[in-house]
């Protein structure tokens, strides 16, 4: 069988974007291959229970093409659905939302073979806030005065509330109920403001640069404040104190200066309380003109930065006086995305991420004949960087052999071993290689050991059993470790030329073989009975690592020698728990 008819062991029917004008947000579901009954999915009509993750990811539009990158790696290779051009063997119906679902559906349909089946925007971000609130506990939290506290929601009592959706512009929507909602207000002051200005200001390249670089400022040296109109003291008759800002940026007029003079920290510092600030006070106006005591803000410009967030709750707490809470998702930046994925009717989904942190108690999605999706209570696993972990899902499933979860490692195909030679005990297969070495010739068209070590790596370096099921599995093994190892030795490498540099310095390394020190597999093969045997197969084994490097580096890096993240990331995995070195 030609392992790429069946690649990786992970496979995901569920997958959902929001394509803003800024970033790409996607949320897509990951079996916890781990602690599944039985490791599968029936597949057929009703429902099927799985557990996993619901996962995260954005990348920045304009760099569109990591964020397709990321999907035929991780998703259609993973899914078993990939032609070898890396598209989708069918047309793939994926959910998408914002105004990306249209601008860039040609190229997801001509890169990718994905269609996307469009959610309208504001209809995704209520879903996905309702989902997050009901779903999730400890997921809305208020912060003021450096004090974060999450809050409890009563789901009888959720409506109404004030969304303020913070994007490349900002959108203020009013709640009624599930289904029930209207947008009643905005500001073109978003984040794309923050990210355009901060560009021209600051030489910034990234949405993450600029804030991290706003962390460092002080926008007192910019902003013109109270104190400096009233001589350093409050203006007490109206409740403005000292520090409370009468103008940003307002230092600049008088102060002579010109851009280069000031620091690019303290730009962009005023810049970020500056729009912080305005989003603040339009959303407690906003809230007033209709009776509304909760605001729950959302949005990739806010982060989870304490600075930002600490601003939009002293200007709600201000002009409120008090009465007013400025409220935050921990999942802030995937509302839309979240909306999109729960409005699949009939799949189910998977893949591999990070371990989770500590236990609370979660809600799973459920269907039935009249709800898809209802919630349930169910004790849970969330990573504080992102991944939601449920401990079950339950939802209806398509009938699709792109369902089938595998918790079962990739065999190698080799299974045939007649006139083909052996050394402790491993089969010396034929390689697609012009290096010298004893291995046979394989035809240059048909698939290699290899070929199958490097198509199944990131799938089997998840595993820490691996059962044997004929004598190639044995290199296989072999292989991945050497893969593992490799890729460890191109962290840090920027460019193909110092990564080239570290593989061959790896290949001048003495290679142990069994009975030997730092051979990594004692007792998966078999001692050699000569000094000829012991060569032959050492002779091979550099051989086959050789051939493997020279591929590996032609999928680690891209065309134009930068590193492909989504094979470097995987230098940080253990195969089978043996430790690198």
């Amino acid at each position: 069988m030609d392992p790429k008819d069946s690649l990786f062991s992970t496979q995901i029917s569920h997958l959902a974007l929001d394509i803003g004008g800024t970033l790409i947000k996607l949320v897509y579901f990951s079996p916890n291959g781990d602690n599944c009954e039985g490791g599968s999915i029936v597949v057929g009509n009703g429902c099927s229970v799985v557990q996993g993750r619901l996962c995260f990811a954005k990348f920045e539009t304009r760099k569109i093409d990591d964020c397709l990158d990321f999907i035929r790696f991780n998703i259609l290779q993973h899914s078993g659905v990939q032609h070898t051009n890396g598209t989708a063997r069918d047309k793939l119906s994926v959910k998408a939302t914002g105004g990306g679902a249209f601008k860039f559906a040609d190229l997801f349909k001509e890169k990718l073979g994905i269609v996307f089946d469009k959610e309208d925007e504001m209809h995704s971000l209520v879903c996905g806030v309702n989902f997050l609130l009901k779903t999730v506990p400890r997921e809305a939290f208020t912060y003021l005065d450096g004090q974060k506290e999450f809050v409890q929601i009563d789901h009888n009592d959720l409506y109404p509330y004030l969304l303020v959706n913070i994007g490349s512009g900002v959108s203020m929507i009013k709640v009624d109920g599930d289904g029930k909602y209207e947008r009643i207000s905005g500001t073109s002051l978003g984040g794309g403001t923050f990210l355009g200005l901060g560009k021209l200001l600051t030489n910034c390249k990234s949405f993450d640069e600029l804030l991290e670089l706003s962390h460092q400022g002080n926008n007192r040296v910019i902003d013109m404040l109270v104190g400096d109109i009233y001589g350093g003291t409050d203006y007490s008759k109206i409740g403005l104190s000292s520090t409370a800002i009468a103008s940003s940026f307002g230092k600049a007029i008088s102060d002579g200066k010109e851009l280069e003079d000031y620091q690019p920290e303290d730009v962009a510092r005023s810049l970020l309380r500056m729009i912080s600030n305005n989003i603040g006070q339009i959303a407690y106006l906003n809230a007033l003109r209709f009776g509304l005591k909760r605001i729950f803000f959302g949005g990739f410009f806010i982060r989870g930065l304490e600075y930002t967030m600490d601003t939009i709750s002293v200007a709600v707490h201000f002009w409120s006086r008090g009465e007013a809470k400025a409220m935050f998702l921990r999942h802030e930046g995937f509302l839309g995305a979240l909306g999109a994925f729960t409005s699949y009717k009939d799949q189910s989904h998977s893949t591999e991420l990070k371990p989770h942190h500590h236990t609370v108690e979660r809600a799973v999605l459920k269907c039935s004949d009249d709800d898809s999706f209802r919630h349930t209570p169910v004790t849970a696993n969330v990573n504080d960087g992102e991944a939601i972990e449920f401990r079950r899902l339950e939802t209806t499933v398509a009938t699709s052999p792109r369902i089938l979860h595998r918790n079962q490692v990739y065999h190698s195909s080799f299974v045939e071993e007649e006139g083909i030679t052996k050394a402790c005990g491993c089969p010396l297969l034929p390689l697609k290689s012009h290096i010298k070495g004893p291995a046979p010739v394989s035809e240059q068209d048909r698939t290699d050991i290899v070929d199958e070590a490097i198509t199944f790596f990131r799938a089997n370096v998840f595993f820490t059993n691996f059962p044997i099921k004929s004598p190639a599995d044995k290199l296989l093994i072999y292989l991945t470790f050497y893969i593992n190892v490799a890729l460890k030795r191109l962290e840090g490498c920027r460019t193909l030329a110092v990564g080239t540099k570290a593989i061959i310095n790896l290949g001048l390394e003495d290679i142990p073989v069994p009975g030997e020190t730092g051979f990594p597999f004692p007792g998966l093969f078999s001692l050699p009975s000569s000094q000829e045997e012991a060569d032959l197969f050492r002779n091979y084994l550099k051989q086959v690592r050789e051939e493997t490097s020279g591929r590996l580096l032609s999928v680690a890096y891209r065309a134009n020698g930068t590193p492909n993240k989504w094979w470097l990331a995987f230098a940080k995995r253990k195969f089978i728990n043996v430790v690198l070195l």
